[in-house]
């Protein structure tokens, strides 16, 4: 058995229950990727936010930074790449936040691309043909 500097990868990599709600967090991302979008979980070390932290003015010690999970979703695409991290305590709660942030940074990007002409389109499109579930 290896020794991994990160211990968090081998609880991503090992744990069922971590993978699983991985995979139910990436899913959401559908409307947003194509086939050839490749969709990256990273595990980051978080005693490397310290410099960060120290910059922002926030406390921190690097016992408590040593406790936190720090996990990155990574899309990338023909060189186009979107990225966003989720930090905390538990490592869900900082996979979930990681998702949170990136599909706020899609949306965002979402929102620059289409104008207020194609979103009418779009929602009289969708009023005028249902989908049934």
């Amino acid at each position: 058995m290896t020794t991994l500097l990160n211990p968090t990868i081998e609880l991503i990599e090992q744990n069922p229950e971590v993978k699983s709600f991985i995979y139910q967090q990436i899913a959401e991302f559908e409307h947003f990727v194509t086939p050839q979008t490749v969709v990256a979980v990273v595990a980051r070390d978080p005693r490397k936010l310290a410099l960060q932290y120290e910059t922002e003015g926030r406390e921190f010690t690097k016992e408590g930074l040593k406790k936190l999970y720090r996990i990155a979703i990574v899309l990338n695409e023909s060189g186009a790449k979107a990225e966003a991290e989720g930090v905390h305590e538990d490592i869900f709660e900082a996979i979930r936040m990681a998702k949170h942030n990136l599909m706020q940074k899609l949306i965002a990007i979402q929102d620059s691309v289409v104008s207020q002409q194609d979103r009418i389109i779009e929602i009289n499109h969708y009023l005028q043909h249902p989908v049934l579930h």
